[in-house]
């Protein structure tokens, strides 16, 4: 007797495939609508899914999701050369019940994410192409060698204290440490015991390391802005008081195309400065910035805005305005909001 084989067919029926990421595990949701759901986890591998999908829901118009965080943008991807469309979700913007948030559970998130994208309540975050992402790199990276530098200084100055080591004459005023003169002070000092003394030049040796390496890293942005992807834009932005290399390249590389932003508003509060408001019935209370932010391009444009108040004139009466009515660190934000709106129109309209 022949044995009948059903083959499965979902041509035309459209998935959604919400994905929780772990370093060893996925967690993986297939919905269809609010009656059809399935969960299983599987490795952490883009080979396997693809199959699973293709094998399990051939002929199906899949979407797949998964949380912006800390795999980066390699498997949306890897789906799309795929021919699965993929979104990646902030993670605030996913709608979450408080049962889901008592009960936060790799299978629940997976739920949440297929949900938002069947529904269509989480709107997908703006992902980069490739050759922007590796280009913004180099300018993080100098972020976190500078970081590490700042480090580097507070260790040293804190061995210093520690051991009651006192600075020359030379060396007591501001602005005349790290020279090239207080790193070789740095590296005469004796102490009693040779492991300290070690302790010490390891110490500095660190330090003048990071600092060749920030140096060479600070080269070749130089080196990236005159691509001839940048030098347009750049040339523009350095040209506004207080921008300077590493701000105007920052900007580049964090927003790339300024036509994704409709508008100022948009704009803003997309580096991070849009207020927290509440407003109920008469009452309206507008608070501090929200936490919402780029923090890379936020904090460099702050810097910026002191750099520009010490130097023009415009931003200065600006900030004095400001500072009649609010404390500096609030006055300082304001400013920056409208030096975000300068650069908004020198890139968006010359």
């Amino acid at each position: 007797m022949q044995q009948q084989i059903n083959k499965k067919d979902f041509t035309g029926q459209n998935f959604y495939c919400g994905i929780d990421m772990h370093k060893k595990t996925w967690t993986i949701t297939m919905e269809a609508d609010e009656l059809y759901k399935k969960t299983i986890c599987q490795s952490s591998d883009k080979q396997s899914l693809i199959r699973y999908i293709k094998n399990n829901y051939p002929g199906a118009n899949v979407t797949a999701g998964y949380e912006a965080g800390y795999f980066g943008y390699g498997l949306y991807h890897y789906l799309r050369d795929n021919g699965i469309p993929c979104s990646v979700l902030h993670p605030a913007d996913i709608p979450t019940t408080q049962k889901e948030k008592e009960q936060k559970r790799d299978p629940i998130d997976s739920k949440k994410i297929a949900r938002a994208l069947r529904t269509g309540s989480a709107k997908a975050i703006w992902v980069p192409p490739l050759s922007i992402q590796q280009d913004r790199q180099l300018l993080r990276t100098r972020r976190t060698i500078a970081k590490d530098v700042t480090r580097s200084k507070n260790r040293i100055k804190a061995f210093l204290q520690t051991y009651d080591i006192d600075y020359p004459d030379a060396f007591k005023k501001k602005g005349s440490h790290w020279s090239r003169k207080f790193i070789a002070w740095l590296e005469q000092i004796k102490l009693e015991e040779g492991s300290a003394t070690i302790s010490l030049q390891v110490m500095v040796r660190q330090l003048q390391f990071l600092r060749s390496e920030l140096i060479i890293v600070l080269k070749q942005i130089r080196i990236l802005a005159k691509d001839n992807k940048y030098v347009d834009q750049y040339n523009k932005l350095i040209n506004i008081t207080g921008i300077g290399v590493i701000t105007a390249m920052t900007i580049l590389m964090e927003i790339n195309d300024i036509r994704r932003f409709k508008n100022t508003d948009h704009f803003r509060s997309f580096i991070g400065f849009i207020p927290r408001s509440h407003s109920s019935g008469e009452k309206s209370y507008d608070g501090k910035i929200t936490n919402r932010a780029n923090h890379h391009l936020r904090s460099l444009l702050v810097e910026a805005t002191w750099s520009a108040v010490g130097n023009d004139p415009y931003y200065y009466n600006l900030y004095s305005q400001y500072k009649k009515r609010m404390k500096g660190n609030k006055a300082i934000v304001r400013v920056a909001s409208k030096m975000a709106n300068q650069i908004y129109f020198c890139l968006k309209k010359n």
